[in-house]
């Protein structure tokens, strides 16, 4: 584990296993933190944030600038260690890396850029408002994309003059460790950026609830979320948090239907449906559903899944054994409750290693069905049909969830009206993509407060203070007039 500028064992010497989700074997023991690792990771990103804090902002955005061209330069040994670890396919841990570079240097811009304001009050005074760090935050993350997740978060977070301690998912540790590599070479100053592996249950719990923790950000599911807010709530600290999702892709009878399609498949199979934001409810227009899945059908006959480092393989496996049992379930709940149109099983193609699923289609699906209702994470999602837009609409947010959703459509008009009244922290039209570093990203309801990414994120990693100045040259009010 790296804490505050080195590289050490957990403090009990205990390790446990990554396992390569192509075959189901171990390629590696990490580090089993516990709450004394967590601690000290703690104390040193505690002892280093005054510093930090008052370190230039030119500065601080010097190194996450030449953080960023350490990462570009890295790509390959990233890419490889996402996709063993995490099952994304070699190709697309790539791509992902690749673009990894934009958010450190969007934050490294933003840096000397983030001010407080002026404000106009009565009399000879002056008011003002400074941003500032809220000091150590915690930045746990998901396995489903470990190395994009950190980042996101930790570089606004350093960027800002704030410390971090990083709790990388169990199953997907590996990026993160070398990313600490990378920020060490870099020359940040130690204590600045801490990594403590371990259990969620363990590491992550006392991460959470350590009291000189004064931001927490948390991506995962909507259980674990609740988890995290009641241990962050005994000690008052601010909180990102993004949650499950069960997001509505919605088809209108006048959208460009290979499109749509590409966009839907786009939307479950992406990491095999591992994704947040993934498009679950399938919600089409019912003069064009059987037309839509057929091309659909189609279109997942020449999915290539297979190992990630195949470069044919266009879906990989899902992460663990774990999550393969989860989702199978979900899919024998589906046979009870819905048609299954495509998919279901094993892919005829693969061996008996490995955790893979086929992109799984169940059509008419009743709206408050266990499937069109749950978050599964896997490459499975539920068709729901509809006729008129007020239908439409109530279907697609009837959901306790709020993260996404995408709407496919020619009409400009219609998309806008559908898209206002939706209940969702985003919307796309005519597009399926994930994240950027400009644009704010986070849901409602129970996907989750704050938001990432985007002039929004300011919010998560500061904290406001006003400063008042009385102008004149001498206090004239007698104490017993004044306001208070």
């Amino acid at each position: 584990m790296y804490i505050a500028g080195e590289w050490c064992f957990a403090e009990s010497g205990a390790t446990f296993p990554t396992i390569d989700p192509n075959t189901g074997r171990e390629i590696a023991r990490i580090p089993r933190g516990s709450a004394s690792d967590v601690a000290r990771a703690v104390e040193a990103a505690a002892g280093a944030a005054r510093d930090w804090q008052f370190t230039d902002a030119i500065a601080r955005a010097a190194l996450l600038r030449r953080l960023s061209q350490l990462v570009s330069a890295n790509t390959a040994d990233l890419a490889e260690l996402e996709a063993v670890d995490s099952g994304h396919y070699l190709s697309k841990a790539r791509d992902l890396v690749t673009a990894i570079p934009l958010w450190l240097e969007y934050w490294s811009g933003m840096a000397d850029k983030v001010n407080g304001r002026t404000i106009t009050v009565p009399g000879e005074k002056m008011s003002l408002t400074v941003l500032e760090p809220l000091g150590v935050t915690a930045h746990i993350v998901p396995w489903n994309y470990p190395l994009l997740v950190m980042v996101r978060s930790i570089a606004p977070a350093l960027a800002l003059g704030n410390t971090c301690v990083v709790k990388p998912a169990e199953d997907t540790s590996l990026s993160a460790l070398k990313f600490a590599e990378l920020v060490e070479q870099a020359g940040f100053p130690p204590g600045v950026f801490n990594v403590v592996t371990g259990m969620g249950a363990e590491a992550g719990a006392a991460l959470a609830s350590n009291p000189k923790v004064r931001g927490i950000t948390f991506t995962g599911s909507t259980e674990t979320g609740r988890t995290v807010a009641k241990l962050a709530s005994e000690h008052i600290a601010q909180l990102n948090l993004e949650l499950g999702g069960k997001s509505p892709l919605i088809v209108l009878p006048d959208a460009r239907l290979d499109d749509a399609v590409e966009g839907a498949i786009q939307g479950f199979c992406s990491h095999a449906g591992q994704v947040c934001v993934a498009g679950s409810r399938l919600l089409l227009h019912e003069a064009i559903a059987d037309e839509f899945l057929n091309r659909l059908e189609a279109r997942l006959k020449d999915t290539r899944i297979g190992d990630g480092f195949d470069k044919a393989t266009q879906m990989g496996p899902v992460v663990s054994q774990k999550q393969y049992d989860r989702i199978m379930s979900y899919i024998e709940i589906g046979r009870q409750e819905a048609e299954l149109r495509i998919g279901g099983g094993r892919p005829a193609n693969v061996g008996p290693d490995g955790y893979y699923i086929e992109p799984t289609v169940f059509d008419n699906v009743s709206p408050r069905a266990r499937i069109a209702t749950e978050e599964i994470f896997g490459p499975v999602t539920a068709v729901i049909r509809w006729n008129d837009v007020d239908e439409l609409l109530k279907l697609a947010n009837d959901s306790d969830f709020g993260l996404f959703s995408v709407i496919w459509t020619e009409s400009i008009t219609k998309a806008l009206n559908i898209a206002r009244r939706l209940e969702t922290g985003s919307v796309i039209i005519n597009d399926w993509f994930g994240e950027l570093p400009m644009t704010p990203h986070g849901g409602t309801k129970q996907s989750g407060l704050g938001r990432e990414e985007g002039f929004e994120a300011v919010h998560g990693y500061t904290q406001v203070k006003h400063i008042g100045i009385n102008l004149e040259e001498r206090l004239t009010t007698n104490w017993a007039d004044a306001p208070l």
